[in-house]
């Protein structure tokens, strides 16, 4: 005689799906949190190279700040030198002109006068000294105004010496002849020539350095 099963086929049946669906529901939710956690990874080491690209960048600016400030210090450095530089060429310029103003005055100065001050302020002149009368100044000034060299030339003040006639009685030494002279202060401008020669002296060094260029 055959033997018959009699359990339910239809409840294993249940029962294996559900243990399959157990299995799936376990496979998927460790499938998940495995993504979640590469994902949140992943994020994790992206913020990490942002921030160190920020910090590279902001590196990068405090560097590039420094050697902006260094270039700047460097180039006010320039440009004092660069002063400089035109100073001294002024100078050298100016030197055979002022050679030339003087052996001009010393020409133009009667025998009976002689100066104490030649003062020079840019292309503007103040000259002190003392004369016999206020007739030798303006001879002087006859002198230097047909000079090249001057113009303009003006008397600003003419003061005569006080009378300090020595009493015989005191002292026999004779007094010098100047010690009656007046005191005199004569301005004048920069003549239009010796304008002309400090302007062409004074470019004379750049044209030379373009040439050497």
């Amino acid at each position: 005689m055959s033997k018959i099963n009699l359990l339910p086929w239809r409840d294993e049946l249940r029962e294996q799906r559900k243990k399959t669906f157990i299995l799936i529901s376990i496979l998927v939710a460790i499938l998940g949190g495995f993504s979640v956690f590469a994902a949140w990874m992943y994020f994790d080491q992206k913020q990490s190279d942002q921030e160190s690209a920020n910090q590279l960048i902001t590196s990068s600016n405090q560097q590039l700040d420094q050697k902006l400030k260094s270039l700047e210090g460097l180039q006010k450095q320039t440009q004092a030198i660069v002063e400089r530089m035109k100073l001294i060429q002024n100078l050298q310029a100016q030197r055979p002109i002022a050679v030339r103003l003087i052996d001009q005055l010393v020409r133009t100065v009667p025998s009976n006068m002689y100066l104490t001050k030649f003062e020079r302020v840019g292309d503007h002149f103040t000259i002190e000294g003392k004369a016999e009368n206020p007739n030798v100044v303006a001879d002087f000034m006859r002198n230097l105004g047909r000079s090249a060299w001057f113009r303009n030339v003006f008397m600003k003040s003419f003061d005569a010496a006080a009378d300090n006639k020595s009493n015989p009685t005191q002292s026999s030494v004779v007094p010098r002849v100047e010690v009656g002279y007046g005191s005199f202060v004569v301005t004048a401008d920069l003549g239009q020539i010796a304008q002309v020669t400090e302007d062409q002296m004074a470019s004379e060094p750049q044209t030379t350095k373009g040439a050497a260029k």
